[in-house]
């Protein structure tokens, strides 16, 4: 059983997955609301009862057992995030032992349950996952796709030269390839037929410090600003995108190469590298990108005014109706990831790019459809799919950000958000 935490409705899949579907519990705001196990209710479970009477039949004592086994999944996704500090709901759940994960775009927060709750959910034994979604979430799977695939790409043209190629090789080993910067864009058609609520998270965004890494350091800018034309590919084309900010961009920067979720990749040429990383969004029509931009002369205290925000959104509510319907609700992404080869010396050579595009006709789709898929990524690591093919879990106990996945739940999700993309290019 799933509970979702969540302000909109959000349209899920299961089809790609042999486990039976998550059935959605009623919006609870306090964990504490939420009825007690009983043999009628299934929705929260209690501990397996060690009083059974030993005239019971094992057939009878083994139904027992599965009926008191936590099934329970929290997904949340009652944003906006901004102005949140503290992960309530995620220590709540993992007092119960129950798994989550979360769309969080605030990067304090999710910082926050990162550093606070990771040992206590490896201790409760509980996967979790957060800033996950279509983005935050698979673009930044997507850059570590890239990483890998540019890292392989660079191993082979320029490490297998004069310097050897044996196994062991010192020179070999201490040619490596490095990963120098990635820059994340977004393009997004109106509201993607979120509505207004997609419209008051900009506003909040608008007031928010955009975090980039610079040469290795966080440097804050102004939202809004340093405006690129981006081409998305084939049914999208050339759009312009604003700095904006994005989790995946320090979690990219500090995560990308940590080994501590899983290390299944062969031979990882880009580890203890901090890269270059930013993030820029737009949005059609056009003059709504210019409206975002004038929105920053007002304060900032009336901007991140999260009931403020809400209600001019709801007021604009028709004329949002209107334009979504004239310019649908195409959401794409481009992820550009450029690296070099180092070698023994310290010089580098062989700058290249690899360029990732994933882009759907409906934003609200293919974001539910990329949560559904790290909601049962988790699921299955939790409580299994009953195929002795997925034995193993593919997230491990912890609090982790999408960049930390391990290879084979990287590909699985992926393998999902592949569906009904007109654009799917990952740069192989």
């Amino acid at each position: 059983h799933t509970m979702t935490i969540t302000s909109t409705i959000e349209t899920t899949t299961t089809s790609h997955y042999n486990i039976r579907p998550y059935r959605t519990i009623p919006y609870y705001t306090n964990l504490s609301q939420l009825p007690a196990a009983s043999p009628t209710n299934q929705y929260m479970t209690t501990i397996p009862h060690h009083d059974l009477r030993r005239q019971q039949q094992q057939q009878q004592q083994q139904r027992q057992q599965q009926h008191n086994k936590p099934k329970c999944l929290v997904v949340h996704t009652g944003g906006p995030f901004q102005g949140r500090t503290k992960p309530t709901l995620l220590s709540t759940c993992l007092s119960l032992s129950i798994p989550y994960v979360d769309v969080c775009d605030e990067w304090e927060l999710a910082e926050t349950s990162k550093s606070k709750l990771h040992s206590m959910a490896r201790e409760k034994n509980v996967p979790c996952i957060i800033s996950c979604g279509i983005w935050p979430g698979v673009s930044a799977l997507m850059a570590k796709e890239g990483a890998e695939s540019l890292a392989s790409k660079l191993r082979s043209s320029y490490c297998n030269d004069e310097e050897g190629t044996a196994a062991g090789d010192e020179s070999t080993k201490e040619t490596k390839a490095e990963i120098e910067s990635i820059d994340y864009s977004f393009f997004t058609a109106g509201t993607g037929n979120a509505g207004p609520t997609i419209v008051s998270a900009t506003f909040l965004l608008l007031a928010t410090p955009v975090i980039t890494f610079l040469n290795g350091r966080r440097a804050d800018k102004e939202p809004w600003t340093e405006m690129k034309q981006i081409d998305f590919g084939k049914g999208v084309g050339d759009r312009l995108v604003w700095l904006l900010d994005n989790p995946d961009v320090p979690s990219t920067a500090l995560y990308l190469n940590c080994r501590h979720q899983h290390n299944d990749d062969d031979g990882d040429d880009t580890a203890n590298v901090v890269p270059n990383v930013s993030s820029r969004f737009g949005t059609a029509p056009l003059v709504w990108n210019y409206l975002f931009g004038g929105m920053k002369v007002l304060p900032r205290s009336l901007l991140y005014n999260r009931n403020a925000m809400q209600a001019f959104a709801l007021f604009s509510e028709p004329i949002i109706r209107l334009v979504d319907r004239l310019v649908g609700a195409t959401n794409a992404m481009r992820v550009d990831v450029t690296g070099c080869v180092v070698r023994r010396d310290g010089t580098k050579e062989g700058r290249e790019t690899v360029t990732l595009r994933v882009a759907h006709d409906d934003l609200e789709m293919c974001v539910g459809l990329a949560t559904a898929a790290f909601a049962l990524e988790v699921a299955r690591s939790m409580y299994g799919s009953g195929s002795e093919d997925d034995a193993t879990p593919t997230v491990l106990p912890g609090v982790f950000f999408p960049v930390e996945l391990g290879k084979r739940a990287r590909e699985n999700i992926l393998e999902v958000v592949k569906e009904d993309a007109f654009v799917y290019e990952l740069g192989k």
